[in-house]
């Protein structure tokens, strides 16, 4: 799927979930999130316990009931639900929510079928 540039240019937001940083623009705002792509989540109740930079920190520091996961992998999502919860996460905390849904435009690595 190709973006026509009239297409592009309608879109509010654009998200980059690499393997190793997650970066979102938001048109009007600039660059609003650019954080390593990782997150710590307590196993025994599933709650996210740091995002980000803070998470990239604790990986290879923490108790055994905190797992520190990448939920990108050589460009692959290996961990949907983690993905989810870390972009909500990084997106929540950065803007404001609006009345307006987002019009987002979907890109991919051309090598990725």
């Amino acid at each position: 799927m190709y973006l026509s540039p009239d297409q592009l240019r309608r879109c509010t937001v654009a998200v980059d979930l690499g393997a190793s940083r997650t970066r979102v623009h938001l048109k009007g705002a600039g660059l609003v999130v650019d954080e390593p792509s990782i997150v710590a989540v307590n196993v025994m109740s599933g709650a996210l316990i740091a995002v980000g930079t803070p998470a990239e920190r604790m990986s290879g520091r923490t108790p055994s009931h905190i797992r520190v996961v990448r939920p990108v992998s050589h460009g692959t999502v290996v961990d949907i639900v983690m993905a989810q919860r870390m972009l909500r996460a990084m997106v929540g905390e950065k803007t404001v929510r609006s009345s307006r849904r987002p019009s987002p435009g979907s890109c991919w690595h051309n090598r990725a079928w």
